[in-house]
Formats: structure tokens, C-alpha cells, sequence
């Protein structure tokens, strides 16, 4: 496989990994309900935790189960937020343009900025993901 496909596959699946992990479900019920392939999950999984550690190799991870268990008991989560909505308004120069009520929405991306996460369809545009991250970044 090429190396910039790769990067790109890996990228997208980081995304839908680190969303299964915030979902607050379990893996399979988060591929289940996302209608994902069970055997490309887990292959993407692998392959960013090898990714990961050939970068960062002091990077010690739990060998077990229990261990996994004993960490997430020491260290728990806090409960999943409401999500919020912000109004983005237009710039005075800038055309409006007619929404249209969303009845499904598949997730391109998502941003995680401290407990913040955003998801952005496949469509958004540059200039629409740049105000959002200056929003982001005042928050």
C-alpha cells in the first residue's frame, strides 16, 4: 500500500477509533451501530498502536485485562457532556445561504480540543472549519 494512502486510512481511522472510545460502548456495539466492518476496525486499531509505539518507544502499555481495569478504576472517566451548539454566524460579506434540516449525518472528522469534541461532516468547507477552530480556540 502506498505510504500517503496509508497515512490517509490511518488518519480516518484514528477518527472513528477515537470516537468508539468516547462513545461510551463497547467496541462491538460502537461497530454495530456504525455499521463497520468488525475485521477493518480491529486491523486499524493494530496498525495505529504499532504506529504509535514505533514512535514513542517508552511508551509502556498495560499487558492485561486486569491491568487495563485497575488503571481505568484509578483513573475514571468522567461522564460524556450534553453536547453544546454555538450559532456560527455570517461575516457581513459573506452569502447565506438556505439550510436544509439534516435527517442523517456520517461524521468525516472529529476534533477533540480538551473535553471538547466536534464532529464535521465530509462537506464542510476550509472557511467553515477555520471559524470553527477559532471558536474552538476561545472557548
Amino acid at each position: 500500500m502506498d505510504k500517503a494512502i496509508k497515512e490517509v486510512r490511518m488518519k480516518k481511522w484514528a477518527g472513528i477509533i477515537q470516537a468508539a472510545a468516547a462513545s461510551g460502548m463497547t467496541k462491538d456495539e460502537f461497530i454495530e451501530q456504525n455499521g463497520i466492518c468488525r475485521r477493518s476496525f480491529f486491523y486499524w486499531q493494530k496498525q495505529i498502536r504499532e504506529y504509535v509505539l514505533q514512535r514513542n518507544p517508552d511508551l509502556v502499555l498495560p499487558s492485561s485485562t486486569t491491568q487495563v481495569r485497575q488503571i481505568e478504576e484509578a483513573n475514571p472517566r468522567p461522564a460524556p457532556a450534553l453536547p453544546v451548539f454555538c450559532e456560527l454566524k455570517p461575516q457581513e460579506n459573506e452569502p447565506v445561504t438556505q439550510s436544509v434540516p439534516v435527517t442523517s449525518f456520517t461524521a468525516g472528522a472529529m476534533i477533540q480540543f480538551g473535553q471538547y469534541q466536534i464532529y464535521i461532516g465530509d462537506s464542510v468547507s476550509e472557511k467553515l472549519l477555520a471559524t470553527i477552530m477559532a471558536v474552538i480556540q476561545h472557548a
